[in-house]
């Protein structure tokens, strides 16, 4: 018997089986894709945990912005002048009540309220429709630059009327314009205008008189 004969027995019980070896190399692969879908999931559940905060605090900003809106909203309702806030493209971003109230414009137009339909009440209700229209014409033409007039309507009321650019980030977006009633005050300057006509003294005594206290 040779010496490699001798040690066949012993050898093949060192040596592994093929189904054995192939088993091995499946566990090592499952343990490989085991270990990588784990590193996987722990870096989306990473992503995820910073989408979350990220998603919470977009969350905050909205819930805080629309607070400041509707407070903003509310102040404008409360005020006694007429607001409106119009976009370059001729759409109404923002009117408040009063507003509406000082242009008389029914319930119904309010959904479509734009420059054209706006404007053709407006024109409808001034007692210089053609002056009117110059000052609108001016402010497309000059829409930097701020503006003040005086419209009287022909129900007998008056209107100080300023248009402001309304900008976002320093970006020209609109054009905000208040509308305050003066026609109290411009009434009560006629009478006193005619008083001191009749009465120049008197007048000027009273003022004198008024000042004098203040």
């Amino acid at each position: 018997m040779t010496q490699a004969q001798a040690a066949g027995p012993q050898a093949a019980r060192h040596q592994a089986p093929p189904q054995s070896a192939g088993l091995t190399d499946l566990v090592n692969r499952l343990a490989q894709e085991l270990a990588e879908a784990r590193r996987a999931l722990a870096t989306a559940t990473q992503k995820l945990g910073t989408t979350t905060r990220t998603l919470e605090g977009r969350t905050q900003e909205l819930t805080e912005a629309r607070a400041a809106l509707a407070l903003l909203l509310a102040t404008l309702d409360s005020t006694t002048d007429g607001i409106l806030a119009m976009g370059y493209f001729g759409r109404a971003m923002h009117y408040n009540t009063r507003f509406v109230e000082m242009w008389s414009i029914p319930e119904e137009r309010l959904a479509n309220l734009n420059d054209g339909a706006l404007l053709a009440m407006q024109l409808s209700q001034v007692k210089d429709p053609a002056r009117f229209l110059t000052n609108v014409e001016d402010r497309k033409a000059h829409p930097d630059t701020e503006q003040f007039s005086v419209i009287e309507l022909t129900d007998g009321r008056i209107f100080e009327c300023q248009v402001r650019p309304q900008r976002v980030r320093g970006k020209r977006v609109g054009a905000v314009t208040s509308f305050h009633d003066v026609t109290e005050r411009h009434r009560m300057e006629r009478v006193i205008s005619a008083l001191e006509a009749d009465l120049p003294r008197e007048v000027a005594e009273a003022r004198a008189s008024a000042f004098s206290s203040l």
